[in-house]
C-alpha cells in the first residue's frame, strides 16, 4: 500500500512534469532562453513550492491566479539565470544560443531540381545558399522541417550546412512563378520572401561517389553510420543526401548532411506523430556499411543524450510562414522528436529483424540486445 507521503511525491513530480512542458511551449516564443533540463525542473519545483507556501496563507485561492503564480515564478527564475549569465559572461552574448543568422539574397544562379520552391542564390554574405521558398499555404511543413533536422544534426555531433533565413526579393524569383495546377503562388510582388536558406555544398553524394572522386575514409563512414541512426530518429523518408569536401579547419576530407526535406516523415507532422519504432524510413546506402551493433550503440546513446532546449529555442525563431503558423502543431512535432529518442534502439533492432541492416546479422543473444538497444547513455561526451 501506498504511504501519503509516496503520493504527494508522485503528485509533485507529474504537476513538475507538467510545467516543463508547458516552459518549452510558451517561453521560448517569448524572447526568455530555455535552461538545461535538470535546472528547468528545478525551477518548477521551486514555484510549485512556492504555490504551497501562498495556499497556507490564502485557502481559496482559484486555480487561475495558482496557474499564473506558478508561471510568473518560472519565467522571473529564467530571467534572472539569463540576467546573471549574461553578467558574468565574458562577451556580451556569450552562452546563448543565439538567433538565426539572417542574410539578404542579392544575386539568383538558378533552379535546384524539378521542383518548384527550390534555388540556389548568392547571399549579402558573399555566399551561396540552397534555399526552400515557403508556399503560403497552411499546410507547410518543409521549410521548418529541415532546420529542425538540421539544428539536430548538428546537436548530434554530425557537419551539416549552416543554416539561416534568407531574404529574398520578387524579382530574383521572377521568372520562377508557381505554376502547380490548382495550387497558384500568391503574386511575387508580396516579396521579399523569407526562405529557409542552407549554405550550398558543392555536388551531391552520387557525383562525389562516381569514382572521379574522393572515396569515404572510415571517418566518413563512422559519420555516415551516425546519419543512419539520426534518419532513424526523425523518420527521414528520402535517401540521404550528402557532399564530401575538403575542409580548411580539419585537413581532411569531410561528409556534411545536406536536403532534410524527407524527415519528420516528409514533413507529415500527423505522420510523424503517428509513427512507431517499427516504422521504416527510406532505404539508406550506409545500411550497407554497418557490420556490427557496436557502430550503432555511440550514436544512440548519443542521441539519448540530448539536451533538446537549443532546438526549442531557434523553432520559435523560426518565420511562422514556414509551418503554416500553427504553433502547436510545432511543439508537438517536438515533444513527439524527445519521446522518440527512446525508440531509436527498439527500432533498430527490429530493422535487423526486417533486414533493413543486410551486413548486420542476428545477434547471438536476443535478450542482450535488446537490453543494450534500450539503455540509458553512460558516457554524455560520446
Amino acid at each position: 500500500m501506498f504511504e501519503s507521503g509516496d503520493i504527494g511525491c508522485t503528485l509533485e513530480e507529474v504537476e513538475i512534469s507538467e510545467w516543463f512542458d508547458w516552459m518549452r511551449t510558451n517561453m521560448a516564443g517569448g524572447g526568455i532562453d530555455l535552461p538545461c533540463e535538470e535546472v528547468a525542473v528545478s525551477f518548477a519545483g521551486h514555484a510549485l513550492r512556492l504555490r504551497d507556501r501562498i495556499r497556507q496563507v490564502y485557502h481559496h485561492l482559484p486555480s487561475s491566479l495558482e496557474d499564473r503564480l506558478i508561471g510568473s515564478a518560472i519565467v522571473y527564475q529564467c530571467w534572472k539565470l539569463q540576467q546573471d549569465s549574461q553578467l558574468s559572461a565574458r562577451w556580451p552574448g556569450a552562452g546563448r544560443v543565439g538567433p538565426l543568422l539572417a542574410v539578404e539574397a542579392k544575386r539568383y544562379i538558378r533552379q535546384i531540381g524539378g521542383q518548384w520552391g527550390y534555388h540556389l542564390v548568392e547571399a549579402s554574405d558573399g555566399l551561396q545558399y540552397l534555399i526552400t521558398v515557403p508556399t503560403g499555404y497552411s499546410d507547410e511543413r518543409i521549410p521548418a522541417t529541415q532546420m529542425i533536422c538540421n539544428s539536430l544534426a548538428g546537436l548530434c555531433g554530425l557537419r551539416v550546412a549552416r543554416a539561416a533565413v534568407v531574404s529574398v526579393e520578387a524579382r530574383l524569383l521572377k521568372h520562377n512563378p508557381d505554376e502547380r495546377p490548382g495550387r497558384p503562388h500568391r503574386e511575387t510582388k508580396r516579396a521579399p520572401e523569407l526562405c529557409a536558406g542552407f549554405r550550398h555544398a558543392d555536388l551531391p553524394s552520387d557525383e562525389r561517389l562516381s569514382g572521379k572522386r574522393p572515396q569515404l575514409s572510415p571517418r566518413n563512414v563512422r559519420d555516415l553510420v551516425g546519419a543512419l541512426v539520426f534518419d532513424t530518429w526523425t523518420l527521414n523518408l528520402s535517401p540521404r543526401q550528402w557532399t564530401l569536401a575538403f575542409s580548411g579547419v580539419t585537413g581532411r576530407i569531410e561528409s556534411t548532411l545536406v536536403d532534410d526535406s524527407g524527415g519528420l516523415s516528409g514533413g507529415d507532422w500527423a505522420g510523424f506523430d503517428r509513427a512507431t519504432c517499427q516504422s521504416l524510413p527510406a532505404v539508406q546506402v550506409s545500411a550497407t556499411k554497418v557490420r556490427r551493433w557496436q557502430q550503432l550503440t555511440p550514436w544512440i546513446n548519443r542521441i539519448l543524450a540530448l539536451d533538446l532546449n537549443p532546438v526549442w529555442e531557434m523553432a520559435f525563431q523560426m518565420p511562422a510562414i514556414w509551418y503554416g503558423g500553427r504553433r502547436m502543431a510545432l511543439a508537438d512535432v517536438l515533444l513527439k522528436v524527445d519521446a522518440r529518442k527512446w525508440e531509436v534502439g527498439r527500432a533498430l533492432y527490429h530493422f535487423i529483424q526486417v533486414g533493413y541492416l543486410p551486413g548486420l546479422r542476428m545477434p547471438s543473444s536476443r535478450a542482450e540486445i535488446a537490453a543494450e538497444a534500450t539503455a540509458q547513455p553512460l558516457d554524455r561526451s560520446a
